[in-house]
């Protein structure tokens, strides 16, 4: 453990450097990294590939494969996002809020760097990577506590970060990656608030929430995901068709993938074969009420309990609701917060699903798919946050800030 304070104080060290980083050597620095990605490209999907041919031995799910794996098309997704994020506006600094008082005084509002985020996620090596960028824009520096599964793809990508760290004259602990802790010293770092100043737990349930339990440090985090999806009897039915299928099969291992679909009663036969058909062709799983299976011949009958899960895999469930109301009340009192969809033309019932339903994303006649900080034009995100407090929905460079009230004045007291 003293290795590892050691550790964190050099990235607390680093921060104060980082934070002064201007506008222009923030841009230059990422660009870099995609340039010493891309050089580094065949390396790094070989590491990959190894981390994949490991975790396959294990028995590791086809979703947590997907998860896992960085294909090329991916790699580039990548490399434009660091690219994206290197392009994004500087907002340190930013005035976000300015007056002058009765007495003479002048009060600011400005953007500040948060500090050191800890970041300890699973899987997803483009993690890395959209962490760096995200952080670095904004100014932090950043420990990474990467899942075991990805580690020799996470340990290269960490290597060409520091290559790039040190060209420019920035210390290595600007990015710190923790490649062999154990888990006792991850709980006894997840105290040390006065090293770290946020952490942002990423990945499944289990992590999240353990994570939350041990920390005495502010979190960013979804402890949850999933969507469900109500299909109201004013919607656009071929639309909704095609929001639901995106929204199912677009990737199924993550976190704004759909889980079930509420159907009103007088559709379900219109549009209930149709998903039948796409998704058995498809090899999906689905799980359907007596009301909805009759619509569905391919459909397992669900139970309970497949109306209150978050898959991450091939499978949706499927009910019927006779009013918009009805399927209102269930999604909020099964909503993880997350993301929620809403098919639908009728004014009121969109007007009543936004006011009612609280999660961090609410997608009206769209995918919920893209609740995403790449998709809202944020360059990448550091996940979803369903809390309420700071951030909420996609973590981005803005959400990876804090502020300051400076107060300007000329010898005012209070009277």
């Amino acid at each position: 453990m003293k290795n590892l304070i050691h550790t964190l104080q050099q990235t607390k060290q680093a921060a104060s450097i980082v934070a002064k980083l201007s506008a222009k050597e923030k841009k230059q620095i990422l660009l870099a990294l995609a340039k010493e990605l891309q050089a580094n490209q065949k390396s790094i999907l070989r590491a990959n590939q190894l981390d994949v041919v490991a975790a396959k031995k294990t028995g590791a799910t086809e979703a947590f494969i997907d998860r896992l794996t960085l294909t090329e098309k991916g790699f580039s997704g990548m490399l434009a996002q660091i690219e994206t994020v290197a392009n994004l506006t500087d907002v340190i600094g930013e005035n976000i809020e300015q007056r002058k008082l009765s007495n003479g005084v002048i009060i600011q509002k400005k953007r500040f760097p948060l500090g050191v985020i800890a970041v300890i996620y699973e899987s997803r090596p483009n993690v890395t990577i959209d962490v760096v960028g995200l952080c670095l824009q904004s100014g932090n520096t950043v420990i990474l506590k990467g899942g075991s599964e990805a580690l020799r793809t996470n340990t290269r990508l960490v290597q060409c970060v520091h290559t790039v760290l040190m060209s420019f004259g920035l210390p290595r602990a600007t990015v710190t990656f923790l490649s062999e802790v154990t888990h006792a010293e991850i709980g006894e770092m997840l105290q040390r608030s006065d090293l770290i100043d946020v952490v942002i737990p990423r990945g499944s349930y289990g992590l999240t929430t353990a994570v939350a339990k041990q920390s005495r440090i502010p979190i960013l985090y979804h402890a949850a995901g999933g969507a469900r999806m109500y299909i109201d009897k004013s919607a656009d039915l071929k639309q909704a068709l095609e929001i639901c299928l995106n929204a199912k099969t677009n990737r199924t291992g993550v976190c704004n993938a759909l889980d079930m679909v509420l159907v009103h009663s007088t559709i379900v036969g219109k549009i209930l074969p149709a998903v039948d058909k796409a998704l058995s062709e498809k090899g999906f799983e689905i799980r359907a009420d007596k009301a909805a299976k009759k619509h569905m011949k391919h459909a397992l009958l669900a139970k309970k309990e497949d109306f209150e899960t978050e898959f991450l895999d091939s499978i949706l469930a499927v009910k019927t609701v006779d009013t918009a109301s009805e399927a209102i009340t269930f999604i909020k009192e099964h909503t993880n917060g997350h993301t929620e969809v809403l098919a639908a033309q009728d004014k009121e019932v969109i007007d009543t699903f936004i006011q009612e339903v609280d999660a961090a994303g609410i997608m009206i006649n769209c995918s919920s798919r893209l609740h995403d900080g790449g998709e809202f034009g944020m360059g990448a995100e550091m996940g979803t946050a369903t809390g309420k407090l700071h951030a909420r929905g996609p973590v981005g460079v803005k959400e990876l800030t804090t502020y300051k009230w400076i107060a300007y004045g000329n010898g005012q007291v209070k009277e």
